[in-house]
């Protein structure tokens, strides 16, 4: 069991952790958890809140928070902090104690908090018990072949259920070392040894679009949070065993599959089918005897399920019943459509389009789709990708702000990008409402509609906020005609963002964000 090694000195040698290329002994561990959890007890507040950005820093409070006997709530967010209505400690940088002595902990009465992703709804909290953590990387570890120190990396963060349990509670449990430097690029991974990859199916995608390989192939790949495609799934299957993930904040891990086929419960898991077709779910994993999920399965057998999709994806237009996932599906079908998302906006339907077509236009998506379904969406907009939450689940919030924008949505056909610098290949669309006026005889891109998407770009792609107002040298110096393809290079420097667009090897204009 993980606490009883903070009991022993006989795990104290072992290596549990990289930071910054340096090994982390339990050693080492348990010397910056005992001094956090003596300034945890000094405090009144009984709960610590942890983000999960930095997961060093995240393990040690974790194990401080137990140890301090404190509530422990996991954000993803820190804006959700608006949401607590009560004290908390937020942690500062953890420093070493010389000396350690851990008293022993009820691991059932160690509460873990947990909140849903809310993409279609208010957050829900979930609390759970360290008991349920252990159970579930107990029964993991039995169903899944690994070895001893294996390493284990990630791509997402510990401060929600999958990242919780993969990427830190079931290598902890067996042992195994932890790189908790978050892997933000493939090329990051250098290790010749092979190693397991914690990843989310938006980072995969991106490797299969963009042809982009690692440079030692992971032994398994486990992703979860949102539904993998086959084509991703077919582009690793003969470079590592990827491994879906399938589960809930609520229940934890229930089943997975590496076959592309139907699920499998994991060990320590039982189901059935509701009358509502919804899958319930029995397991040490939750506190509860049994739970309900809002999806809705078929039974194939007793430890295996179809999925059929989620009962909330089910909404009202026009006082007929439709399925947001059925029409994705049948959009999907058409050779020219990548993706799709449905969802309702302002009482009408509503769909953002992944096509590498840019002829593709929504007239000729209404009419095939027409053939279908009666309702048909009345907005569109046609992007180069549905974005992902840090959970990697369908990020709702992104998709309304791109829907909510008074200008009209440039069709992106390439994209690269990196911590420091991106090129986008844009196509301003003739039809675009910024070329009304703008002239008649021959439209041209305005500048300001110029400045408006290199700024938006620079945000959503370096995470930063960069006001529009502060800019400087800005310079155009060739107009940009409707239906003109050009390349948007954004650069990152310490303290401000250039942007230049280009066509045919020609600049068109240039300038500087001030961060």
């Amino acid at each position: 069991m993980i606490l009883e090694k903070f009991y022993t000195t006989e795990y104290d040698k072992n290596i549990v952790l990289i930071k910054d290329k340096k090994n982390i002994t339990f050693s080492d561990l348990k010397k910056y958890v005992y001094c956090q959890k003596n300034i945890f007890e000094k405090e009144a507040a009984n709960s610590v809140v942890l983000l999960g950005d930095d997961s060093f820093e995240f393990i040690i409070n974790f194990f401080a928070a137990i140890f301090a006997k404190k509530n422990i709530y996991l954000l993803t967010d820190k804006n959700r902090l608006s949401m607590l209505n009560f004290d908390y400690i937020l942690p500062e940088k953890p420093e070493k104690a010389e000396n350690y002595n851990f008293e022993q902990i009820d691991v059932k009465n160690t509460f873990i908090n947990l909140f849903t992703s809310g993409s279609t709804s208010t957050p829900k909290m979930v609390k759970k018990n360290f008991f349920n953590l252990e159970e579930e990387a107990k029964c993991l570890s039995q169903q899944f072949n690994f070895e001893k120190n294996e390493l284990f990396y990630s791509t997402t963060i510990m401060a929600h259920m999958f990242g919780l349990i993969f990427q830190f509670i079931l290598p902890m449990y067996m042992g195994n070392i932890i790189n908790t430097e978050k892997v933000e690029f493939p090329e990051q991974i250098t290790d010749s040894a092979p190693y397991i990859l914690i990843s989310s199916p938006s980072f995969l995608e991106k490797m299969a679009k963009y042809n982009v390989g690692f440079n030692v192939l992971p032994k398994k790949i486990f992703t979860a949070g949102d539904k993998l495609k086959e084509n991703v799934y077919q582009f690793f299957k003969t470079k590592s065993d990827i491994i879906e993930i399938y589960g809930s904040t609520e229940v934890g891990t229930i089943a997975y599959r590496n076959d592309f086929c139907n699920f499998k419960c994991v060990n320590g898991v039982i189901f059935y089918i509701s009358d509502d077709g919804c899958i319930v779910v029995k397991s040490d994993f939750f506190i509860e005897d049994e739970m309900k999920i809002g999806d809705i399965a078929e039974k194939i057998s007793d430890n295996e399920f179809i999925l059929k999709g989620r009962s909330d994806r089910i909404v009202k237009i026009k006082e007929k019943r439709i399925s947001l996932e059925e029409i994705e599906n049948i959009l999907k079908q058409k050779a020219e459509v990548i993706d799709a998302y449905c969802f309702k906006y302002q009482d009408v339907l509503a769909c953002a389009i992944v096509t590498s077509d840019s002829s593709l236009n929504e007239k000729n998506l209404k009419n095939y789709l027409s053939k279908y379904s009666e309702i048909v969406p009345k907005k569109w907009r046609f992007i180069d990708e549905i974005p992902k939450t840090k959970l990697g689940k369908t990020d709702r919030v992104a998709i309304e702000q791109i829907f909510s924008m008074n200008l009209s949505y440039p069709f992106i056909f390439s994209r690269k990008q990196n911590e420091k610098e991106a090129e986008l290949g844009l196509f301003f669309r003739k039809n675009s409402n910024f070329f009304k006026g703008h002239f008649p005889i021959m439209p041209v891109l305005p500048g300001v509609v110029q400045l408006f998407y290199a700024n938006y770009f620079a945000k959503k792609i370096f995470k930063t906020d960069i006001p529009v107002l502060e800019a400087k040298k800005i310079k155009f110096s060739s107009i940009i005609k409707a239906d003109e393809q050009v390349m948007l290079k954004l650069t990152k420097k310490e303290s401000s963002v250039e942007f230049t667009y280009m066509a045919d090897d020609k600049v068109c204009s240039s300038g500087i964000f001030v961060l």
